[in-house]
């Protein structure tokens, strides 16, 4: 092999390493929000960190790229109250969408206690619109 080739081969190896490194950051990085979007002893928190200070709805859900389906509601919680169900996919909040790339969380965290949001679900393949006044995270 003449310096050339293994030049060549060591700029090929460097590139998959640093992309590998980098896949590995990744992985950890999604690693991490995914547990403190779902964490909880009871698994219930729609915030990663719930505080007084925070707005609260009292879901659990699971995102998906055409909204966040609920897997859990909290007894007593705004959302209870406000009838929302398990197997309810939450598709917008006052019109700003929830998927994927706007997860529930980060919506509900831009309101305060005490707001009241027009919800648009989507149940049984039917879109209804439910508006539910947030509460303070436990």
């Amino acid at each position: 092999m003449n310096g050339d080739q293994r030049r060549l081969w060591l700029w090929i190896l460097a590139l998959v390493l640093v992309g590998l490194a980098c896949g590995c950051v990744g992985l950890a990085a999604g690693g991490l929000v995914g547990y403190l979007i779902g964490r909880g002893d009871r698994g219930v928190s729609s915030t990663p960190a719930p505080s007084s200070a925070r707005a609260w709805l009292g879901v659990r859900v699971a995102h998906e790229a055409d909204g966040a389906r609920i897997l859990e509601v909290v007894p007593n919680s705004p959302a209870a109250e406000a009838g929302l169900r398990p197997g309810d996919r939450i598709v917008a909040i006052d019109g700003e969408p929830v998927d994927t790339n706007h997860p529930l969380p980060d919506v509900i965290q831009r309101r305060r206690p005490g707001d009241t949001v027009r919800l648009k679900i989507i149940r049984e393949g039917e879109e209804q619109t439910v508006f539910v006044t947030l509460g303070r995270a436990p």
